[in-house]
């Protein structure tokens, strides 16, 4: 597929330009085995950092800036809310999600969401993103999204440096339940309840949920547009998780926008990611994504 003949919006295919160049660099130097090392530095959310945490930065930036559709770069790994330009989109992004993992050979990738008219932090919301989507640095440069509320995945050729595009289909069903178990007598007590009777209630085959963990967001997600079920990071009562871990304007809301183009639903456990307030650079969420109907029970136990 042509995805620059399908889409005659010339602005945010740039922009969209910009973010594969960009890819292809940090695929290239994590495959190199740089930037594997921790820094003794943090993040704005205290995340420890790898030296490919800022080199991911560094070149998402620098692409991006060169931009003159760009209005503002949003980043994890940044602090301020800085104006780049005079262009209608701004861009969000988590540069490197999933870097510990990255250590271990665990994927990692970065994720991303475009946003029409956003003048404010407010504006960096579910009702103004126009296009988001992750990459995955695995055995293969690979690219999920969507734009305009149509999904597709991509995958980088190395031998003559192209993309190829083709259209995802809907989430499947499946008996997948993505969540790091290890936390559970610190949920909420729904949760707790709701991932027994997933553990411990067989179907009309005699089979329960399986549980998966990667400790990275774009490795899970890619194995949920894939295989289906449920992803969930949810708050829990350790000490700076009572919103849970993951940003809702550089993870949450692209992801959330992805999913929903593809059938599936996201939720903070109340309502719908895409219909959260956002009031700070750095906000917090509880993360709900997958199957609707697994969603819809989520947000029925949860009041």
């Amino acid at each position: 597929m042509d995805l620059y003949k399908k889409y005659q919006n010339t602005e945010i295919l740039e922009i969209f330009k910009s973010l594969l160049k960009s890819s292809e660099t940090i695929y290239k130097e994590l495959k190199s085995g740089a930037g594997l090392e921790f820094l003794n530095t943090t993040n704005e959310t205290d995340d420890e950092q790898i030296g490919l945490d800022v080199f991911a930065d560094e070149c998402f930036q620098e692409n991006a800036d060169k931009d003159t559709n760009i209005k503002y770069i949003l980043s994890e790994e940044r602090p301020d809310f800085v104006q780049y330009g005079d262009g209608r989109y701004s861009l969000t992004l988590d540069p490197l999600d999933g870097s510990k993992s990255a250590i271990v050979g665990i994927p990692s990738g970065a994720i991303f969401g475009v946003f029409d008219e956003a003048n404010n932090i407010s504006d960096f919301c579910g009702k103004n993103i126009v296009s988001g989507g992750f990459f995955v640095f695995g055995i293969n440069l690979e690219v999920y999204f969507a734009i305009n509320n149509e999904a597709y995945k991509g995958v980088f050729n190395n031998e003559n440096s192209s993309w190829n595009f083709v259209s995802l289909d809907k989430l499947p069903k499946y008996k997948m339940f993505a969540i790091n178990a290890s936390n559970k007598i610190k949920w909420d007590n729904w949760l707790q309840d709701f991932y027994d009777d997933l553990m411990n209630v067989e179907d009309e085959n005699g089979k329960t949920y399986n549980i998966r963990w990667y400790a990275s967001m774009v490795s899970e997600v890619k194995r949920l547009i894939i295989q289906g079920g449920l992803f969930a990071y949810p708050n829990d009562s350790r000490k700076g998780y009572s919103n849970g871990h993951l940003r809702l304007v550089y993870e949450a809301i692209p992801m959330a926008y992805l999913l929903k183009s593809i059938g599936g639903s996201s939720s903070n456990g109340k309502k719908s990611i895409l219909d959260v307030d956002v009031i700070e650079l750095h906000q917090k969420t509880p993360v709900f994504l997958g199957d609707k109907e697994l969603i819809q029970r989520i947000e029925n136990l949860n009041k």
